[in-house]
């Protein structure tokens, strides 16, 4: 298996946004798309086998600004992501603004051979985002799971469980007994020691959203920021955070755990996390989801 190929997630052919893979040469002109996913052959027109080995000047054109790409190229050769917005072209020739978020595509060892880019297709109804490279790391990038968890004979190796979660699914279901639900205190510091960086509570509000209300130390290093306090559905992405969302409305729907693991890709970290979501009560009803993240080592 070539590094590539380890690099390459399952997940990007089910994402709605356009996913690139092209080579991480100093030249930008002999950088090559090496892949795309099924939305980039959906929004561009072009199959597979017509993008693969072409330059990504394929999807330029008269009106696509190349000085947007040169200023964000010293920022790229410094290992930092970048997000801008570009004129692209279909193979039809009609054209649509694009906000790419690109980055260097880190392997196990830490080498950077190949870049990623994720392209938001701007609706057509909002203002013109100006032209310009944002600062690194005011936008992570979250490719979540499909919603569903697979049974475990029919897992890819990526989706596998952590231990440490199974420890902790076992912990609930313990402490539950009998009961429909634990409540949020029987899970205080000194039970949850074990998993405190790890682990981030998130409060169900009465209008149905979710707000973290405790983010694990170690959950920063992965999201590439502390999210406590912040509400989900006003991350960015928008559409990409909407399948989290989805993971959470699940766990309140059935009132049971689930496995959720997302890949996150964040300035110089592409990371796999297992990921579990527990419910937890405050007055019968599901009032908190506790999440326990670890990431995966590349296999």
């Amino acid at each position: 298996m070539t590094v590539l190929e380890r690099l390459l997630q399952p997940v990007w052919e089910v994402s709605s946004e356009p996913i690139v893979v092209t080579g991480n040469e100093p030249d930008p002109n002999d950088r090559k798309i090496l892949y795309v996913n099924q939305a980039f052959t959906r929004v561009n027109g072009y199959t597979k086998e017509e993008a693969i080995g072409r330059p990504l000047s394929l999807v330029h054109g008269a009106e696509t600004d190349l000085g947007t790409l040169r200023k964000s190229e010293k920022q790229l050769r410094e290992g930092r992501s970048q997000e801008y917005a570009l004129l692209h072209y279909r193979k039809d020739g009609s054209h649509y603004r694009c906000i790419t978020t690109r980055a260097p595509l880190i392997d196990a060892d830490g080498k950077s051979e190949y870049l990623i880019s994720i392209w938001r297709v701007a609706p057509e109804s909002r203002p013109a985002v100006a032209e310009k490279v944002r600062q690194p790391g005011s936008v992570p990038l979250t490719l979540p799971m499909p919603l569903h968890e697979l049974p475990l004979a029919h897992h890819p190796r990526h989706l596998s469980s952590h231990p440490e979660l199974d420890a902790l699914q076992a912990l609930w279901v313990e402490v539950c007994g009998e009961r429909a639900l634990p409540s949020r205190q029987e899970f205080d510091l000194d039970v949850m020691k074990r998993w405190a960086g790890h682990v981030s509570i998130a409060v169900v509000t009465p209008d149905g959203r979710f707000q973290f209300r405790l983010f694990g130390t170690e959950l920063a290093h992965v999201y590439g920021r502390d999210l406590t306090g912040c509400f989900l559905d006003e991350l960015t992405p928008n559409d990409l955070w909407l399948v989290v969302i989805l993971h959470y409305q699940d766990v309140v729907r059935t009132r049971r755990p689930l496995f959720a693991p997302i890949s996150v890709s964040n300035g110089r970290w592409y990371t796999e996390v297992s990921r579990l979501l527990l419910p937890l009560s405050a007055n019968s009803h599901v009032n908190f989801i506790m999440a326990a993240d670890y990431k995966r080592d590349y296999l």
